[in-house]
C-alpha cells in the first residue's frame, strides 16, 4: 500500500469516521470503571486526564470496519484493550522514574507508588473481567497471552538495564513484547469479531505487530531527541536509566573504539541526554536517527502492505493514513 501524504492532517481528521465509535468506547470504559469503590474516583479521575490519541481503540474499530463490519464486541474489546494500555502507562512510569504525562504529575508523583501500582493492578482486573463476561472468549484468551509477552518484554528490558552492548535482536524481542503485542493483538481481535477467516485475521495481526515495532522505534528516538514540550511527557528517560535503544545502538555501531567508550562511560553513569547533543556524538547521532527514520519508513510500509488483505479498501486506506502519521512524529 502506497504511503498517503500526511503533511495536512491532524488527528482529529484521521478519527473522523470512528469518532463517534470512539466516544462509545470511552462511555463503555467509563461504566467499567465506575462500578469500583467510592475510594478510587478521584485516581481514575486524574488519570482519566492523560488519556491520548486512544490509538489501540481506533485500531480497533477501523480494522473492524476494515473487515467488514463493526459489532458492539468491538466496542468491548476496544475498552478493554485501552484498560489494559492505561494500567501499563501507571506501571511504566513509576518503573521508568518519569514525572510527567500529559503536562501532568504522573500517578506515582502525586499519589505515591504504592498507590499507582495497586491502581494499575485494579485496572487490569477490571479489564479481564469485563472480557470473561463475553460470549465469545477468544478476548480473554488473545489478551491473556497479550498481557503476559508485555510483562515480560518488561521484565527483560529491566533485567538488561545497563547492558550497553545490548543487541538488535534483544532490543526487537523487548519492544514486541512490551508494545507491539497489544497492537498485534488489537488486529487479530478486530478481525476475529467481524467474522474474518484465519488468513485476514493473520494479515490484521501482522499489520498491528509492525505497527507497534514502529510506534516504539518512533518513541524511542523522541527519548532521546524530542522536545517535551511537543510530546507532553518526561523524556531522556530511558537514556538516563541505562536502557539500551535502536537508536543508541545505531549511534554505538557507527563511534570509533575510543569514542564508544566514552559513550558507554556516560551511559552506566546515567548522564542527562544533552550530551549527545555534543562532540564527538552530536553529528553521528544525527546520521544515526536519519538511519532509523528509514528503518520506521520500512517498518510501515510493510505493515500497511498487510492491510491489501482486507475486503474494505477504502477504510483500510484510512487506517494506512493513520499508521503513517504517527509514525512519522516529529524529533
Amino acid at each position: 500500500m502506497a504511503q498517503p501524504s500526511i503533511s495536512e492532517q491532524s488527528m482529529a481528521d484521521l478519527l473522523q469516521s470512528v469518532e463517534a465509535d470512539l466516544q462509545r468506547v470511552d462511555q463503555w470504559i467509563l461504566e467499567q470503571l465506575s462500578a469500583g469503590p467510592t475510594v478510587l474516583k478521584p485516581l481514575l479521575d486524574y488519570i482519566g486526564r492523560f488519556r491520548g490519541k486512544r490509538l489501540r481503540a481506533a485500531q480497533v474499530l477501523l480494522v473492524g470496519k476494515a473487515c467488514g463490519s463493526l459489532t458492539e464486541e468491538h466496542i468491548k474489546v476496544a475498552g478493554i484493550i485501552e484498560m489494559i494500555h492505561s494500567a501499563t502507562l501507571v506501571h511504566d512510569d513509576l518503573l521508568d522514574e518519569a514525572k510527567e504525562r500529559r503536562k501532568l504529575d504522573c500517578l506515582h508523583v502525586e499519589w505515591g507508588a504504592h498507590t499507582a501500582v495497586l491502581l494499575g493492578d485494579w485496572i487490569y482486573s477490571q479489564a479481564f473481567m469485563a472480557s470473561t463476561r463475553m460470549k465469545d472468549q477468544t478476548c480473554s484468551q488473545v489478551l491473556s497471552e497479550a498481557t503476559g509477552r508485555v510483562c515480560a518484554g518488561e521484565m527483560h528490558q529491566n533485567l538488561t538495564r545497563g547492558l550497553f552492548a545490548l543487541s538488535e535482536q534483544d532490543y526487537f524481542a523487548q519492544i514486541d513484547g512490551k508494545t507491539a503485542a497489544l497492537f498485534e493483538a488489537g488486529g487479530r481481535l478486530a478481525a476475529h469479531y467481524s467474522g474474518a477467516d484465519a488468513s485476514m485475521c493473520d494479515a490484521a495481526a501482522r499489520y498491528g505487530l509492525l505497527a507497534g515495532r514502529a510506534f516504539q522505534v518512533v518513541d524511542d528516538m523522541l527519548d532521546l531527541a524530542g522536545s517535551e514540550k511537543e510530546v507532553g511527557k518526561s523524556l531522556g528517560t530511558d537514556w538516563q536509566r541505562g536502557k539500551m535503544t535502536l537508536p543508541l545502538i545505531r549511534l554505538r555501531e557507527s563511534l570509533s573504539s575510543a569514542n564508544r567508550d566514552a559513550l558507554e562511560d556516560l551511559f552506566q553513569q546515567g548522564t542527562d541526554r544533552e550530551v549527545l547533543q555534543q562532540e564527538p556524538f552530536a553529528n553521528a547521532l544525527v546520521q544515526a536517527m536519519t538511519q532509523v527514520r528509514s528503518e520506521v519508513e520500512a517498518l510501515l510500509a510493510e505493515s500497511t502492505s498487510q492491510l491489501e488483505q482486507l475486503p474494505e479498501q477504502a477504510i483500510a486506506a484510512e487506517l494506512a493514513q493513520l499508521t503513517h502519521f504517527l509514525g512519522a512524529r516529529k524529533l
